[in-house]
């Protein structure tokens, strides 16, 4: 049983989540020496989540949330004071698959790889939610009390909904990889995959009815098609290896938030597929032995991606009137991707004593990126670095102690900024983990 909780003075949430799950797989693998290898198997996965999820808003929820512009009478701070809403989910799915992989050695030079996955998922899901709290509206007049009604229910409103959806998908690769000499091996490779799609477990958008709009229940499978070429390497007689590629990737019905034109009073985005949204880059990385015990790794990575057709997508908070439902996001750039990830790190082992001494470094730094769907200019993040480290001891009997520290030079940065959806201005941010000290220790048999 997990519990989840998050809390400010506009607003409060609780997730009691139950999850129950199994999985299976079979698998048969050649064990030859010759010019064909290969593998295949069977896989079984089932799954239920339950959930209890629980939202009160606070003193200052109306203010942060509800725009006076889209109402008639005047909203009064505290109307979302104490509302809230409480609900029952429950997730079920169950996925079959069959997969297969075989290589070929076609001539001395020249080998091929070919495989093929094969899933089908059957999934159901309930949804149910009831409102409560919130001041009394009986003060008012009918026509008062049903317009601050209505600014309530635009937040949160009791919904009953169930959905199904299943199928299968058909995925697989083809590589051909050629020696070009005794230690550079050049590839091109070709795959196709997805990624499952889902069902909205929290909450639909209205139609024009005022009722769940049901077609958007249903979050389809997201497809990639991507075709990569590359270069591996090996240097100073098994030494060093660089390797590089350059890789681009076409994504349909990509899975991200998409917001409803529907609802006026307050805006809202729910999980659907945007058509199309496209990645390239190139990728390089080496790793090599300095000396006795001292291994050196660095990687460089630059990508490219953006949404190539996204028609209604979240409006960047700085363009938001009381007209506006959804924005054209074909062309902007993808959330959460950075043009240059860079890394490096370093693992030196020493002899000492009954044992050795290690030690482990490791860094990551990146460019800035936009961590909103929406492209906000609020919600632009800087570039950062982490770097971790550990200092630990291995005795040959077995036993491991260890030192780490993650996040060592105790950096401040932000991972992520969030505009709520058709607010006033409320910007969510998630902060960093600060410098984290421990210990570990391990016994191996």
């Amino acid at each position: 049983m997990i519990y989840k909780e998050s809390q400010t003075a506009a607003f409060s949430f609780f997730n009691q989540i139950t999850p129950d799950q199994y999985s299976q797989e079979f698998r048969i693998a050649s064990n030859s020496k010759g010019p064909l290898n290969y593998v295949g198997g069977l896989y079984f996965y089932s799954q239920e989540i339950k959930g209890r999820p629980t939202s009160i808003y606070g003193p200052q929820g109306a203010y942060w949330l509800l725009n006076q512009a889209n109402f008639s009478v005047q909203i009064p701070r505290n109307l979302l004071d104490g509302y809230g809403q409480i609900g029952a989910s429950q997730f079920r799915v169950k996925s079959y698959a069959a997969f297969g992989e075989a290589s070929y050695e076609i001539l001395p030079r020249l080998s091929g790889t070919l495989g093929l996955r094969y899933t089908y998922e059957d999934k159901q899901g309930r949804y149910a939610t009831q409102v409560f709290g919130g001041p009394d509206l009986s003060q008012f007049d009918a026509a008062t009390a049903a317009e601050l009604r209505r600014a309530q229910l635009s937040i949160l409103r009791p919904q009953a909904y169930t959905a199904t959806d299943d199928g299968g998908n058909l995925s697989g690769r083809a590589n051909l990889a050629y020696a070009l000499t005794q230690d550079l091996l050049g590839y091109a490779s070709y795959a196709y995959g997805f990624k499952s799609g889902g069902l909205n477990q929290s909450g639909l958008p209205l139609d024009a009815q005022n009722q769940p709009a049901l077609a958007t229940a249903v979050i389809k499978d997201e497809t990639n098609s991507t075709i990569e070429l590359g270069l591996k390497s090996t240097l100073f007689g098994g030494r060093a290896t660089v390797n590089l590629a350059a890789y681009r990737s076409v994504v349909e019905d990509y899975q991200a938030n998409i917001v409803s034109n529907l609802e006026t009073a307050a805006l809202r985005s729910y999980p659907a597929n945007v058509p199309e949204v496209r990645v390239q880059g190139v990728e390089a990385d080496v790793a090599a032995v300095l000396f006795r015990g001292f291994r050196l790794r660095a990687s460089l990575a630059y990508a490219d991606g953006e949404n190539t057709d996204y028609p209604a997508g979240p409006c960047p908070l700085e363009v938001q009137t009381a007209a506006t439902v959804a924005c054209n996001l074909t062309g902007v750039k993808l959330a959460g991707l950075s043009k240059w990830v860079g890394t490096i790190g370093f693992d030196y082992t020493q002899a000492a004593g009954p044992g050795a001494a290690v030690i482990h470094v490791d860094s990551i730094a990146r460019s800035g990126y936009n961590s909103d769907t929406s492209a906000s200019q609020f919600t632009e993040i800087s570039g950062y670095t982490v770097v971790n480290a550990s200092l630990g001891y291995r005795f040959r009997s077995g036993w491991e102690f260890d030192v780490f520290a993650r996040n060592l030079f105790d950096h401040d940065y932000i991972t992520a900024l969030t505009v709520q959806t058709g607010n006033s201005g409320l910007i969510l941010g998630q902060p960093s983990d600060p410098r984290i000290v421990g210990g570990t220790v391990r016994v191996r048999f």
